[in-house]
């Protein structure tokens, strides 16, 4: 196991006074089927052989779920978060997928993949907007529903793109100030 991963964890749940039930890294036996699901859904295949969901808040997600874009919207870095549970009205838990990046992409991705409740979620982004991820520098992030029905990518331009069905941002379009529908 990543003893960076095993730290943020640890930082985060005692950072934050969290119960690890309800805010925890997945398991290293699951995160790869996730992170395949995941990419199946979002993933841009048709760029690059290896085009997975790095910087795909960046450059679009997949045709097929780029006709299910639901919106892109300029943040606060450091509260757009808060937004949250109006956007995810369950209390449902959710994959929060860290982007940790990778200096060469011939190498491919790499990620941190926890499972969170909203509420846990809100206190572990508000954590880490505070100290710069602690400290070890400002990530893209995902948030995914775990039936796949829509992801939330957030990116270091301070844009989150939301794709997919079942979230509700008329909290965003009003700071926006469009017009909800």
């Amino acid at each position: 196991m990543n003893n960076e991963l095993l730290r943020l964890e640890q930082e985060l749940i005692k950072g934050c006074g969290m119960a690890q039930e309800r805010f925890h890294r997945v398991s290293s036996a699951k995160w790869k089927g996730i992170y395949q699901k995941i990419t199946e859904e979002y993933a841009d295949k048709t760029k690059t052989w290896k085009n997975g969901l790095h910087w795909a808040n960046t450059n679009g997600y997949s045709p097929k779920s780029m006709k299910k874009l639901i919106g892109c919207y300029q943040v606060d870095d450091a509260a757009w978060f808060c937004l949250l549970p109006q956007i995810v009205p369950e209390d449902k838990m959710v994959y929060f997928l860290i982007d940790i990046g990778n200096c060469d992409w011939h190498f491919g991705e790499k990620f941190w993949f926890f499972e969170s409740y909203i509420p846990e979620l809100v206190k572990a982004l508000r954590l880490l907007s505070d100290t710069a991820f602690l400290e070890c520098g400002w990530s893209d992030y995902y948030i995914v529903d775990k039936k796949y029905k829509w992801l939330i990518g957030w990116n270091h331009h301070h844009v989150i793109s939301c794709v997919g069905e079942g979230i509700d941002l008329t909290c965003l379009k009003k700071t926006q100030g469009e017009r909800p529908d």
